[in-house]
């Protein structure tokens, strides 16, 4: 629809004109100015398709009004009106890019085919405008996507060369929505535009499969965990099926993004161990809120996760954490802090296969005797160290569950697969198979089992007459127009482009 603007310092001109636009199609608002000093003031704070003003006028006239407005906008349409049959008026005004000149008193005839040939200009750069925008948004998705999941620095050079990624700067916090089932491969193509009407604030959206999305945004001072349980609740109301988020730290600069996507999907696995939570944020963010001591029974509670599945890292990380809180503290007593680290032995030794009950009765006993808080910290790391090696073994023995889920994989990968029904295949915990199969491939279940849908699909383009419907059934993509949204998004090039330039855009992007 197109906005217009009608300059004229005589009324009865203006409601004519008024008149004859009102029988035209396609024109949604008709605003009105008496000079150019008004209508420059329109134009100012209004967004305009097609300026329509007569020459002269008082306080500014028509052709100092269109100089003004080329000063800060090329693209406005422009149609000059004069009783005054001048061709040196003409002549100013084609120097200020005026599509037409129209002598008054209008013909309707003349002013309708004047209207219909601007309109269809107006219609054909907002048609290139959305192409270039599109173009422009895929290009950000294609190369943002492929460095959160590579962070591969060449890939921010090439990037530049292409689109401008200075707003990948100013993004300082991440929101992960996932669900435990497909559904953003069928999600209404409005999904983020309701979410940020609901917000009323702006963000980046970013699908990385048909189970995980991710939202990038760039207020720096606010409350994300709070916007995350706001985004939490208008999809309960919206949807039938279960979802999970996970907010990331606040953070500077692009080249940090693969690390916050590492992270928030570490947080995501949370949702194994607490199935009644729905909202997940960082837990550092949580232990430097100022003025307030981390309790022992949530640092124990991380630490007994961590156990279960065998997260090393994250286990040395809470206890440090516990570490710092009693090493330089005087005010607690020797049996309280026996007490604490006894217990981080004892949720070492719940993994049966590590050891037997006689070994953590010797070990528990030996903290006790212990002298000073150096000697319980130095027994405490002492079995940490021998559970490490403990699970060090068992990921090395575990590479046949990561085998078996692969194979299964390459053999039902057009198939509705997902985390939990892979677990109980090999018969593991869905956290425990999240952990050791991105420890083992580098990636998470998600992006694996996307990456091979891929893989497959272009061997599919290359090697077969298959049609591009086909293909997507083949490879496990229920809706069509979103597995040609991700194959563009994986290769940067469409499917159909793909079969008919054997990859040949895939290879233009790579080299820039």
């Amino acid at each position: 629809m197109i906005k217009i603007l009608v300059v004229d310092d005589e009324k009865i001109e203006r409601e004519g004109l008024k008149y004859l636009l009102s029988q035209e199609d396609g024109i949604s608002e008709i605003s009105e100015a008496a000079n150019g000093k008004q209508a420059l003031q329109i134009l100012n704070t209004q967004d305009v398709d097609l300026l329509l003003t007569d020459i002269k006028m008082p306080h500014m006239d028509g052709l100092e009004l269109v100089r003004r407005v080329r000063e800060t906008n090329d693209h406005l349409q422009v149609v000059i009106f004069s009783g005054y049959n001048d061709f040196s008026f003409a002549q100013e005004a084609i120097r200020y890019g005026v599509k037409d000149y129209v002598l008054k008193p209008v013909d309707p005839d003349t002013f309708h085919k004047v209207i219909c040939k601007a309109k269809n200009e107006i219609m054909k750069m907002k048609e290139k405008e959305s192409q270039d925008l599109q173009g422009q948004n895929f290009l950000q998705q294609y190369f943002l996507q492929n460095y959160l999941y590579t962070g591969q620095k060449e890939l921010l050079k090439r990037a530049e060369k292409m689109i401008d990624i200075e707003k990948w700067n100013r993004w300082h916090c991440a929101i992960l929505i996932e669900t435990g089932q497909s559904f953003f491969d069928s999600a209404e193509e409005t999904f983020p535009e309701k979410i940020q009407k609901e917000l009323r604030r702006v963000f980046f959206y970013l699908n990385l499969n048909a189970r995980q999305s991710l939202l990038l945004f760039q207020d720096l001072y606010c409350d994300y965990q709070l916007i995350a349980n706001h985004i939490y609740q208008q999809l309960k109301r919206t949807y039938t099926m279960s979802f999970h988020l996970a907010v990331s730290r606040k953070f500077e600069g692009c080249e940090c993004l693969p690390d916050v996507l590492n992270q928030l999907e570490r947080q995501m696995e949370e949702k194994f161990y607490h199935p009644e939570k729905h909202v997940f944020s960082c837990e550092e963010d949580d232990w430097k809120t100022a003025g307030k001591e981390v309790q022992d029974a949530h640092l124990m509670q991380m630490i007994s996760e961590d156990i279960t599945r065998k997260d090393i890292d994250q286990l040395w990380k809470h206890f440090q954490c516990l570490k710092g809180k009693y090493q330089e503290n005087t005010q607690y007593s020797a049996m309280y802090i026996k007490f604490v680290f006894s217990n981080v032995i004892q949720e070492l030794y719940q993994e049966n296969q590590f050891a037997g009950e006689k070994r953590l009765e010797k070990e528990v006993e030996r903290l006790y005797n212990c002298q000073d808080i150096l000697e319980i910290l130095t027994v405490t790391e002492e079995n940490i160290r021998e559970y490490e090696e403990f699970v060090k073994r068992s990921l090395r023995d575990s590479r046949d569950e990561v085998s078996a889920v692969k194979n299964y994989i390459y053999q039902h990968y057009d198939e509705d697969l997902n985390l939990e029904m892979l677990a109980e295949k090999v018969y593991l915990s869905s956290g425990y198979l999240s952990f050791i199969f991105k420890k083992e491939t580098g990636m998470n279940l998600n992006r694996f089992i996307r990456v091979f849908r891929m893989e497959k699909a272009k061997e599919l383009l290359s090697k077969t007459g298959m049609k591009v419907a086909q293909i997507s059934e083949k490879v496990g993509f229920a809706n069509v127009s979103y597995f040609c949204r991700s194959f563009r998004e994986y290769y940067g090039t469409s499917p159909e482009s793909y079969r008919k330039g054997t990859g040949e855009d895939e290879e233009h992007l790579a080299e820039n």
